[in-house]
């Protein structure tokens, strides 16, 4: 197994993970995630720069008990590598670190009003000026995104992503061998014998409204792949990684042969 297996071994079981109601996330679990939601409000600061505008940063984590707490605080508290970990995600993302970047652990008991639901962890960002109040990071509004089939043949010509995930593949329902119910698509191709349509997966996609307000396409794993045609671009999404790829107005996704547009509507 080379090395870039057993990285993809162990982002599938930290999604699959992730995804699991009855198993608590561990703190290095926590720390990637927090690191990606970093990553995501890197933003173009024009002539190839970008920017991270914000240079305080607190991780918000649910402990229960003193075993928890003594836990997060090893791998996310002052002590820890974490402040280091993040201006190295910065650094990646071709972003330089703010001045006086500040990142700060945070454990609470109970999860606050503006969390996420069902979610053990909140990432915050704030904006300090030198003697002034902290300026919090706006409450990003999603807006209204959609997706429109521009090739191959679909129930709808166009969806609207109204939920956290919208499931892409061919057929309604996906069932296994004993024909249980394991995955309902939202944006569905029809089975028949075309050659668009059969490049499409049962479960070939997924898109994801993230904390911040970003839509991510992930591939699970399709047969025939799924890219992105950007200004002429074309991006090749790695099968089956949690990380998935953070999408943008007037963007062409290919799911094989079959083709949608992703576009944002303001509300």
């Amino acid at each position: 197994m080379t090395i870039l297996d057993k990285v993809q071994k162990l982002e599938k079981r930290l999604e699959k993970l992730a995804q699991r109601s009855d198993v608590p996330l561990q703190p290095i679990e926590i720390k990637k995630a927090a690191l990606d939601e970093i990553e995501d409000l890197v933003e173009p600061a024009g002539r190839s720069r970008r920017v991270f505008p914000y240079n305080r940063v607190t991780v918000e984590v649910m402990a229960t008990d003193a075993k928890q707490r003594a836990a997060m605080e090893a791998v996310l508290g002052e002590g820890s590598d974490l402040a280091a970990a993040v201006s190295a995600r910065l650094k990646s993302a071709g972003c330089q670190q703010p001045r006086g970047l500040e990142v700060r652990l945070k454990l609470v008991k109970r999860a606050g009003a503006e969390w996420e639901t069902g979610r053990v962890f909140r990432v915050a960002f704030d904006r300090v000026e030198a003697g002034a109040a902290p300026v919090p990071a706006p409450v990003r509004a999603p807006g209204v995104a959609q997706i429109t089939v521009i090739k191959g043949e679909t129930t709808r010509k166009t969806y609207v992503l109204g939920g956290e995930r919208t499931n892409i593949g061919r057929l309604a329902e996906v069932v296994d061998k004993d024909k249980r119910v394991v995955r309902r698509n939202q944006v569905v191709f029809a089975e028949r014998e075309d050659g668009v349509n059969q490049t499409v997966s049962r479960a070939h996609a997924h898109i994801a409204l993230t904390p911040a307000g970003e839509f991510r396409l992930f591939d699970d794993d399709s047969s025939y792949g799924t890219r992105i045609l950007r200004a002429g671009r074309t991006l090749a999404l790695p099968a089956g990684s949690p990380r998935g790829t953070k999408l943008q107005p007037g963007d062409e996704i290919y799911l094989g042969q079959a083709c949608l547009r992703f576009e944002m509507k303001t509300p």
